[in-house]
C-alpha cells in the first residue's frame, strides 16, 4: 500500500524530534555541503552520502543518506535557492517513490528550518521539511519576524545552525503561545516537549526563553 504524504510528513517529523531530544546538536545550517556527511548525522554516529537530486546542481540541492532509514535522510538547498518546494516534492519521489501533487502540498509550507533572513545568503545549505501550514504560519507571525531582528547578537551572520525549540514546536504541530506572559500557552507547550522525553525544569525554561528571545525580554 502507498504511503501517503501526511503519513511520510508526520514520521520524519517524529524522527527529527527524537533525535533532538537525544542530541541538541541536530544541525539546519551549514556553510556549504561538503561538511554535511559529518554533521547530519551526529547522533547516530555516521557519516551520511551527500548526493545531488536529479538534475538539480549539487550546489543548490543535496541530499544526506544517514542510517538506512528513510525518514532519517534529509534534503539540503542552498539559503539563496528559489524552487525549493518543487526540490521537496522530487525529494520525496526519489526517497520514497511517492509522487505528490499540487493538492496534496496544498496544506504543507515547505519550511526553512532555520529562517532564511537569519542565514548568511552565500554559500549556506539549510535543511527543509514540510510543515503544516496554519502551525507555520502562527509562528511566522508572531514568533519568527521578531526573532530575526539583527540587532540581536544571536542573529549575527553564523555559517552553522542547530535546531531550536521554536523549530521542534513547529515540527510537532503545536501552535506558540501568545507570548511571554502567557502561563497557560507555556505550560501546555511545555507540558508537549516533557511528553516526549524532556524534563520538567529544562522543558519548562526553553520554552521561557525561547519567548524571552523572541519578544525582546533581557533579564
Amino acid at each position: 500500500m502507498a504511503q501517503s504524504l501526511h503519513g511520510i510528513v508526520t514520521a520524519r517529523q517524529q524522527a527529527l524530534l527524537a533525535r533532538w531530544v537525544q542530541n541538541p546538536l541536530v544541525q539546519v545550517q551549514v556553510e556549504n555541503p561538503s561538511v554535511l556527511g559529518l554533521l547530519a548525522n551526529l547522533d547516530v554516529n555516521v557519516e551520511g552520502d551527500v548526493a545531488g537530486l536529479g538534475r538539480r546542481s549539487e550546489d543548490k540541492v543535496v541530499i544526506v543518506k544517514g542510517s538506512g532509514n528513510p525518514h532519517d535522510t534529509s534534503l539540503w538547498v542552498a539559503a539563496g535557492y528559489k524552487k525549493y518546494r518543487a526540490a521537496y516534492k522530487a525529494f520525496i519521489k526519489e526517497v520514497y517513490g511517492v509522487g505528490v501533487t499540487d493538492s496534496e502540498m496544498a496544506s504543507f509550507d515547505v519550511d526553512h528550518l532555520l529562517n532564511r533572513a537569519r542565514s548568511p545568503q552565500t554559500g549556506t545549505f539549510i535543511r527543509i521539511e514540510a510543515v503544516a501550514s496554519n502551525v507555520n504560519q502562527a509562528w511566522g507571525a508572531n514568533f519568527e519576524r521578531a526573532a530575526s531582528d539583527p540587532s540581536f547578537f544571536a542573529n549575527q551572520a553564523r555559517d552553522r545552525r542547530t535546531m531550536s525549540w521554536v523549530i521542534a514546536a513547529k515540527l510537532s504541530g503545536q501552535l506558540p503561545p501568545a507570548g511571554p506572559d502567557d502561563a497557560a500557552g507555556i505550560q501546555q507547550l511545555a507540558s508537549f516537549f516533557q511528553s516526549i522525553g524532556l524534563g520538567q525544569e529544562e522543558a519548562v525554561t526553553g520554552v521561557q526563553n525561547m519567548l524571552n528571545f523572541a519578544y525582546g525580554v533581557r533579564d
